[in-house]
């Protein structure tokens, strides 16, 4: 059973990959002072699109229609056509995009690659309540936070 969890958790960090310097032409998501700080009122509804997205990608690669990387391709494209960039979101697939070339090599295994990622993801949580200009969108974000049992970003 643990597994099995272990493979579909990295499957859903494999599927949130990007391309860096990918433009889908879309202007940033804006940002919102902390003073009157709310999510965006589409976020919950983008979070379970990204969520559904990935796993319907999640399906094609495992029938062998897409690769993993394929199918992270076409979320990332996926996640900036509906929500755009945010330095948040960005971050996220920077740190991803290094540790699977990382563990794509071989120099680290899947569970660092988790790690490198769940570690990113605190590093955001533990920032949150003090950033000064917060996306109002971080849905990636927020889909990998509950992905991986985590608080989101609120």
């Amino acid at each position: 059973m643990m597994k099995k969890a272990l493979t579909l958790s990295l499957l859903a960090i494999a599927l949130s990959a990007c391309q860096s310097g990918f433009n889908s032409g879309r202007t940033p998501s804006s940002s919102v002072s902390a003073a009157g700080f709310r999510m965006k009122s589409s976020h919950y509804s983008d979070v379970a699109k990204i969520r559904a997205e990935a796993n319907r990608l999640g399906t094609q690669v495992r029938e062998g229609k897409l690769t993993k990387v394929q199918a992270a391709q076409h979320l990332n494209r996926f996640r900036l056509d509906l929500v755009g960039h945010n330095n948040v979101d960005d971050s996220v697939y920077e740190v991803y995009l290094r540790s699977a070339v990382d563990n794509q090599r071989g120099s680290i295994t899947a569970q660092q690659q988790r790690a490198y990622v769940e570690n990113a993801l605190k590093g955001w949580q533990q920032r949150w309540s003090s950033m000064h200009e917060k996306p109002n969108n971080p849905a990636f974000t927020n889909f990998l936070l509950e992905f991986m049992g985590m608080k989101p970003l609120q």
